[in-house]
């Protein structure tokens, strides 16, 4: 039989490695924990590629019917697949995974950052040119065109905020105008002011923290606010001292209020019972969303895209659209915006964008090698 290997690099827990007959058809899928990365290079390849073999072994398949491999991963990557810049790995800054892999298994390979892979995944099934947006502790994205190419990706940045397209890294390359921030946080009873007061008690007084693009100290970038963390920030700002939001929660989701990753299920769960403090939370992040991404799409169709492509959202945090959405639709009408949000289609079906987008990309790389070797047998599954 067949199959791809799709693998899933992330940056914190562990990565995940797939072997499936389509990028939607999971054979079998296991993990490669951060704790067996190894302190090298060396030794992380090692362990990736033991493990690869594991689990084609345990689908009960044959390593000669591997037709390529996908890789999406966190980080940003050169022209010739080698990681430019990884956060949080650092056995992999400067390396090519993609040569490696090539040379070991013999087989075509394609890597891709993982919020490029996420588009591709949403494309895989929608089939239309869209924009695909994927929160988690910053604000990721991509442009995928109705043929299925990443638009303006990131590869081979030099390092200048400015030429960082929007769709490719909005959470980085948006700023938000202060002045506007604290118009919108009074429109709700919040304090901008308290808000950069906590978020320089969080960056421990580094002010270059607080700037955006470019280092404009008249902004901020997106992602403070537009990620999980952000989502919490504005919460503690709209709250303040007053405490009597947490007669609505068990102890040990009160608990759970100063972790992001926690705190944004008991955020939804306030709003769901219209407890005022996440509400009001709610309204402005998605107001706030609102104003990112008119300078996201605006930009964007100055580029060529299409009026009115959907935006699907990815990560733990989209999974609040139901409360934050609404102000933001509102926001896009008055704008002009034609846009809407839509949950992630991938998310929907109980699938990982990651995994199912390095499934993409292992099939575009074997479907390359077909159109530049004609005479090879194998043909890629479809």
């Amino acid at each position: 039989m067949e199959f791809y290997v799709a693998i899933d690099i992330g940056a914190g827990q562990s990565t995940k490695i797939a072997v499936c007959a389509t990028p939607h058809d999971i054979i079998l899928e296991g993990e490669l924990p951060v704790v067996r990365y190894g302190r090298t290079w060396e030794e992380y390849c090692g362990s990736l590629s033991r493990r690869i073999e594991e689990v084609i072994i345990q689908a009960g398949l044959d390593q000669s019917g591997l037709l390529s491999i996908g890789v999406a991963t966190a980080g940003i990557l050169a022209s010739d697949g080698s990681f430019m810049l990884v956060q949080n790995i650092p056995v992999l800054s400067g390396r090519n995974l993609k040569a490696y892999l090539e040379e070991r298994y013999g087989v075509p390979v394609g890597i891709d950052n993982d919020a490029n892979a996420g588009g591709l995944a949403e494309w895989s099934v929608l089939k239309v040119e869209l924009l695909y947006w994927v929160f988690g502790g910053g604000w990721g994205g991509a442009w995928i065109s109705r043929e299925g190419d990443v638009r303006y990706p990131a590869t081979d940045w030099d390092g200048d905020d400015f030429s960082l397209h929007p769709t490719s890294e909005p959470g980085y390359s948006i700023g938000l105008d202060k002045i506007m921030l604290r118009q919108v946080f009074l429109e709700v009873g919040a304090s901008f002011e308290r808000f950069l007061k906590n978020l320089l008690r969080e960056y421990q007084g580094d002010r270059s923290r607080i700037s955006g693009p470019g280092g404009d100290s008249r902004s901020i970038r997106a992602e403070v606010i537009l990620s999980g963390p952000g989502r919490l920030r504005l919460f503690r700002a709209v709250v303040g001292d007053d405490d009597f939001y947490t007669r609505f929660l068990e102890i040990h989701e009160v608990d759970q209020m100063d972790d992001p990753a926690a705190a944004g299920e008991h955020i939804s769960k306030l709003s769901s019972m219209r407890v005022e403090s996440a509400v009001n939370t709610d309204r402005l992040y998605g107001k706030i969303l609102a104003q990112a991404s008119r300078a996201v799409v605006k930009r964007a169709e100055e580029d060529g895209l299409p009026v009115g492509v959907p935006i699907c959202l990815g990560g733990k945090p989209s999974y609040a659209l139901p409360y934050f959405g609404p102000s933001t639709q509102r926001f896009f009408g008055k704008y002009g915006m034609l846009n809407y949000l839509r949950p992630s289609v991938i998310d929907e079906r109980g699938l990982n964008a990651n995994v199912v987008g390095a499934g993409v990309l292992a099939q575009k790389a074997a479907s390359v090698l077909r159109t530049v070797d004609p005479a090879s047998t194998r043909t890629p599954a479809v």
